[in-house]
């Protein structure tokens, strides 16, 4: 698998999704600044870099209307991430789309450009983090676990995922790592990843106030 990835040469969905309740921060977290950008938009200038479209999923329109994206509401209610990105990958007007959190302000464009890259024919790819895998520490700086996490929201899928989506939401199974049971999943581990984005900075959400001090630090 070559490291180097060509030019986009597919066209892009983009999918933020901004649908959490932010019950840890306690005020919706997408919009606090963070330097002269809210978390939000340093994830629309990000994603923009590397889509041909862009689409927020939100129940809060209002809120977000200022930002000039088109807008859907999930369209089975209350089934979380799953349901957000069954949302966007409905909506998008490309077969190729990338997913992330409203709440992921140091996206790395060029890791974003690799996993486009290497979809192919998987119905998704997706980096994932561990706390160790051959004795080398590879952790993800922001998230330590001892077992392997998919980054969901960090992730391509295609299109053809849909018809698998509805039916984990029909079940209902609302957990997107169980995609990898179901699908043709392809994931990519800390050696490869680490070649685009070499401090996991793309895996980072802001989920609470410590979280959002870190972001300060980062920034």
């Amino acid at each position: 698998m070559s490291l180097n990835p060509p030019k986009k040469v597919l066209s892009v969905t983009g999918v933020i999704l901004a649908g959490g309740k932010s019950q840890r921060m306690g005020q919706n977290k997408a919009l606090l600044p963070l330097g002269e950008a809210s978390l939000i938009e340093h994830v629309i200038r990000r994603m923009r870099r590397v889509t041909d479209e862009l689409l927020l999923i939100t129940n809060a329109p209002a809120e977000y209307a200022h930002l000039g994206l088109p807008m859907h509401r999930d369209i089975i209610p209350d089934t979380g991430a799953l349901g957000g990105i069954y949302t966007g990958l409905t909506h998008a007007s490309h077969d190729v789309v990338v997913c992330v959190a409203c709440d992921s302000p140091f996206l790395q464009p060029k890791l974003l450009f690799y996993l486009i890259s290497i979809l192919g024919e998987y119905d998704a790819v997706m980096p994932y983090t561990e706390s160790r895998t051959k004795g080398i520490e590879v952790t993800n700086p922001f998230h330590s676990t001892d077992q392997m996490t998919l980054q969901t929201l960090c992730a391509v899928y295609a299109k053809r995922c849909l018809p698998v989506i509805e039916q984990m939401l029909n079940e209902p199974d609302l957990r997107v790592h169980a995609l990898q049971e179901r699908a043709n999943i392809l994931t990519l581990a800390p050696e490869i990843w680490k070649t685009y984005d070499s401090k996991g900075h793309s895996f980072f959400n802001v989920n609470t106030p410590e979280d959002f001090e870190k972001a300060q630090t980062i920034l």
